[in-house]
């Protein structure tokens, strides 16, 4: 079972803090141990976590403290082999113990899984922007800015119109009412021939004035429909502004999504990566112990040797995890983190998997490196 440790962070300050700072520069780290939680004491954390598995969030609890503690205590339920030979203990077992003592590394599965959850920050959609921004505000003003409706017939092309083929009637009907009147008169002009004239001007001055109410109601209903309109334009831009911003926040949704799966299956995986490095290394260290107690003695030198080990094939699971990294960094055009990763584990790869990857590489019309 894990120890629990006290939790520290940014700010904290105390002998806990002296304690990390001392563990951070036993595995290489330069800090000062003043006991005081600050900017460098959390960039070492942060980078801690980082290379070794870890929840990276610059918070030293016991996960983190119990991870500094094991590279720096392999084993308090049996005997270390750092530097030593243990008499009556295996080869294997050994062998196991020397690679156990060197601290916890993440298993294939659990940087596999890190590097699928770091290309996918790459592909975060940006932020939002809309193609209908300017005509919706334009349109806006113009449906704001709109006058409310007033009819002057001087100001209406209707009524002037009428207006001039009114006056043109009604002059030529006073000058023709005007002659006839001097015509019987012996072509003399009289008061009655004026008196005349003006009325059959009237008569069309009147029926220019009775059009008014007829124009009047056009009048408005052009004003309504020019309104309704712009607030129909307005409301298709509108739908189309929804639109787009929907398929955005789906495409966000979606991403958020891939990244909380990838994210929280490389905890799950680093998590029982660590715990299995927890129980190998107390079980090893019991076995040796039980090994030694067997033999009813230990006896200490320094000539035997242990040959290290063939890099095991990548598992199905990392390799898979491994082949969805690659894709994405490719599709985004980065090939050279992509080419990063083949250095890595190219070693480690069997020649179908190397396949997969070559013919992943030409899809993306792509150059491998091996």
């Amino acid at each position: 079972m894990a120890s629990n440790y006290p939790t520290v962070y940014y700010g904290s300050y105390g002998e806990t803090v002296k304690q990390l700072q001392q563990a951070l520069n036993q595995v290489g780290y330069s800090l000062d141990v003043d006991g005081g939680f600050g900017e460098k004491t959390r960039a070492a954390v942060l980078d801690y976590q980082r290379k070794n598995g870890l929840r990276v969030d610059g918070v030293a609890g016991s996960e983190t403290m119990g991870s500094l503690l094991a590279r720096l205590t392999p084993a308090t339920s049996g005997p270390s082999t750092s530097g030593q030979v243990l008499s009556g203990v295996s080869d294997e077992t050994m062998s196991r113990m020397r690679q156990l003592e060197k601290g916890y590394t993440p298993s294939d599965e659990v940087t596999a899984a890190r590097a699928l959850w770091e290309s996918l920050q790459g592909q975060k959609p940006g932020e939002y922007e809309s193609r209908f921004q300017q005509q919706l505000a334009a349109l806006y003003d113009q449906i704001s800015s709109r006058k409310p409706y007033a009819y002057d017939p001087e100001q209406d092309a209707d009524y002037q119109r009428y207006a001039r083929l009114y006056q043109r009637q009604g002059q030529a009907a006073m000058e023709d009412t005007m002659g006839q009147a001097a015509a019987l008169s012996g072509g003399y002009g009289s008061s009655y021939a004026q008196q005349t004239g003006q009325q059959a001007y009237s008569q069309y001055l009147s029926e220019l004035s009775a059009l008014i109410p007829e124009l009047e109601k056009q009048a408005r209903s052009r004003y309504e429909q020019q309104g309704q309109a712009l607030m129909d334009r307005y409301g298709l831009l509108q739908q189309a502004e929804q639109v787009d911003y929907s398929r955005w926040q789906d495409q966000l949704k979606a991403w958020q999504s891939d990244s909380d799966r990838a994210y929280e299956y490389y905890n799950s995986v680093g998590k029982e990566d660590r715990d299995l490095y927890s129980t190998m290394l107390k079980y090893y260290a019991g076995k040796a112990a039980d090994e030694q107690k067997a033999a009813d003695g230990v006896r200490y030198g320094s000539g035997r040797t242990v040959e290290g080990e063939k890099p095991q094939s990548l598992s199905s699971t990392a390799s898979d995890s491994l082949e969805r990294a690659m894709g994405n960094y490719l599709k985004a055009g980065d090939t050279r983190s992509a080419q990063n990763l083949i250095t890595l584990y190219k070693e480690r790869m069997t020649p179908t998997q190397k396949k997969r990857f070559s013919a992943l590489f030409d899809k993306y019309g792509a150059a491998i490196g091996w």
